[in-house]
């Protein structure tokens, strides 16, 4: 078990500094959601418009991914990820500021719908701090490589994205506990504050020349054939990853997406409780969050497995057993010990192979193309599936809920088939015989 989950004291430690930078990713990812309902209030605003806001968070995140995963190819990426926090800092503030700002600017008119000039300056907020988000995938994978023995790195992509899930659960937390004092403009000082302090934690911490965030050279990638450009070895079982990305987040989206309103329709669990009554919302809320615990958990686990088996076959055998259990949420009815067990396995399997799935990619691709690598599939990633929730939710309408998540099980069928390819050596010469 030692030789599975132990390393180094100072490979430890660079774990959990690069895995709280995903965490504080996170946490400002979620910020804005959790205040929707107070926002509606206070800015006399519609739903829609809200959402938009976080439409233009998320556009600004994906599609900026690809060019900075150049720039962390070509530039110390300490000098990228400095900025990135203060990029998302600066945004929330300008978010705050936002009616003594657009005060005096004109109104836009948009398809018949007016936005004022506070909501224009609400909106380059989200974009600049959509644009620090982008930063943090493409230049977290290639410092972990550098940074991260071979044999453990699959440990620190575990804490890398199980850090993420602490990161969602913060947010909302804080937001539910500082509400209750401040007003909202505060909460988003006082994480814009945050923002700039680990900003300036990072730079010190980069800055001591103990660990390495400068890319590699050409000239060091020269004897692998980096300096040509990445080649069909590379391109070919690429294509194979980026089709079971789309595959899996088709299946992990509409879990995220519709677990609660499953769970509330389908079955319509409550309970009472010394007097108190918990209605079917509350308890699909539960449901949801074992989902998501499980899958946070889980990555601590699949990263120590991941440095010692196959990449690929901890990805076939956790999308099947993916699919396995949403086949049995479409077709049985399980007592709610057994829906448990079920959302445990999907947490474990959809939302636990992020380690094995990273570490196979980051194996495939050339030093030299990491961080654009990472950037390109994240920016294809998050722009492609943003339709996936429509399409879901249009067949779960149609065909009922159950059915749409047979429909969901395809999904997980369809990324292990993609990774299984990659057995093949016309597809990925370097794969083992």
């Amino acid at each position: 078990m030692r030789s599975t989950f132990a390393m180094p004291r100072e490979e430890l430690l660079f774990g959990l500094l690069i895995s709280s930078v995903h965490a504080g990713q996170h946490l400002f990812l979620r910020l804005f959601p959790p205040l929707i309902p107070i926002l509606v209030i206070d800015l006399e605003a519609s739903l829609w418009q809200l959402g938009l806001l976080v439409s233009v968070y998320m556009f600004a995140g994906g599609l900026f991914q690809a060019p900075m995963g150049v720039l962390s190819d070509r530039y110390d990426r300490q000098y990228l990820l400095v900025p990135a926090f203060l990029a998302m800092g600066i945004g929330y503030l300008i978010f705050v500021l936002a009616p003594t700002i657009g005060a005096g600017l004109p109104s836009l008119s948009v398809a018949g719908h007016v936005f004022d000039g506070t909501y224009q300056v609400m909106a380059l907020g989200m974009f600049a701090a959509g644009v620090g988000y982008s930063v943090i995938h493409p230049v977290g994978y290639p410092l972990i490589s550098a940074n991260v023995a071979v044999e453990n790195k699959g440990k620190v992509l575990g804490m890398w994205g199980s850090a993420s899930k602490v990161g969602d659960a913060i947010a909302p937390l804080l937001v539910g506990v500082f509400i209750l004092v401040l007003a909202w403009e505060w909460i988003l000082i006082g994480v814009s504050l945050f923002g700039f302090g680990f900003a300036a934690l990072l730079y010190v911490a980069f800055s001591r020349d103990a660990y390495e965030t400068r890319p590699p050279s050409i000239a060091d990638d020269e004897t692998d054939g980096a300096a040509d450009g990445p080649g069909l070895a590379f391109l070919v079982p690429m294509a194979a990853i980026v089709a079971s990305f789309f595959f899996i987040l088709f299946a992990g989206n509409g879990l995220m997406t519709y677990t609660p309103v499953f769970v509330t329709d389908v079955y319509g669990y409550a309970l009472s409780i010394g007097g108190l009554e918990i209605g079917p919302e509350s308890v699909a809320s539960f449901y949801f969050g074992v989902l998501l615990i499980s899958g946070a958990v889980s990555q601590l686990v699949v990263g120590g497995v991941t440095d010692v088996l196959d990449h690929r076959t901890v990805l076939v055998a956790l999308l099947g057993t993916g699919a396995i259990a949403l086949l049995v949420l479409a077709q049985a009815s399980l007592s709610p010990l057994v829906l448990l067990v079920v959302f445990v396995l999907l947490g474990v399997s959809l939302f636990g192979l992020n380690p094995a799935r990273d570490a196979l990619i980051s194996d495939i691709t050339p030093a030299a193309y990491e961080g654009r690598t990472f950037g390109y599939i994240w920016t294809l990633a998050l722009v492609g599936s943003s339709v996936y929730p429509v399409i879901i939710g249009y067949l779960a309408d149609t065909m009922g809920l159950r059915a749409s998540f047979a429909v969901l099980a395809a999904g997980a069928v369809g990324g292990a088939a993609c990774i299984a390819l990659l057995y093949s050596s016309r597809i990925h010469p370097g794969a083992a015989s």
